[in-house]
């Protein structure tokens, strides 16, 4: 069910697990990828956003120029976070102004051309984002943002782990409906696709994952069924 799920299991630090990342990002053909932790903060009442680089594998020339002009806190692809709660294209972000239009217009000319965002909203509302870059045509792949989507989860409930955050009790147990929701969730299939699996409606399908992700305290579907197979709560 989850390939990835025995190996990040098998971190022992911060440095394997993203060197795990890494080799997943390369093997999903995203030669350029980034993690990050982002929150806001006010500084005189005006909100502000804070980035904390966990990993990054970017071009050298840009990082230096990323840094150098503090773009952290103007980066549209952070902005966007705070707004999404599944994969986005960096294409795809709306509203933006002349300046972020500079950022990804010089990201693009540092050859971060086309790029995906996985955000992992964390209950403090921080945004656990990782960020991945390569071709057009891996950034447009749906199969690519699901299994980005599976692996960012899988990296922050290992970083969970390895960081010593008190990890959530498991649930004394899911439905049997919610258990096979996840099962099928895991293997990538939509709400409509498991409905006919399961010859239920899609709205119940609906249902049965909200109430698991509700018992697990996560906030994504995805994450549902990585933390379910992690506690053993579903077959992986």
């Amino acid at each position: 069910m989850f390939p990835f799920l025995l190996p990040f299991s098998k971190s022992t630090s911060l440095r394997s697990l993203s060197n795990l990342f890494g080799s997943v990002a390369h093997s999903l053909g995203f030669p350029c990828y980034a993690i990050s932790r982002i929150s806001r903060s006010r500084s005189r009442s005006t909100p502000r956003i804070c980035v904390e680089v966990i990993c990054a594998h970017y071009p050298n020339n840009w990082v230096e120029h990323y840094q150098r002009h503090d773009y952290g806190l103007i980066d549209p692809v952070h902005r966007a976070a705070f707004n999404c709660a599944s994969p986005y294209r960096w294409g795809d972000i709306s509203g933006l102004n002349d300046v972020e239009r500079r950022v990804l217009g010089e990201a693009r000319d540092a050859g971060l051309t086309h790029g995906l965002s996985v955000p992992i909203h964390e209950p403090d509302g921080n945004v656990l984002l990782f960020n991945f870059s390569g071709p057009r045509s891996r950034v447009n792949d749906l199969r690519n943002a699901r299994l980005a989507h599976l692996t960012g989860s899988l990296f922050h409930f290992e970083l969970q782990r390895l960081t010593a955050i008190p990890q959530r009790e498991p649930p004394l147990r899911l439905s049997s409906r919610q258990r096979e929701c996840l099962f099928w969730v895991g293997q990538g299939k939509t709400s409509s696709e498991i409905s006919i699996i399961m010859g239920i409606s899609h709205h119940t399908v609906d249902y049965h994952i909200a109430e698991a992700m509700k018992s697990l305290n996560v906030n994504s579907r995805t994450q549902a069924a990585v933390y379910a197979a992690v506690y053993g709560l579903i077959q992986h």
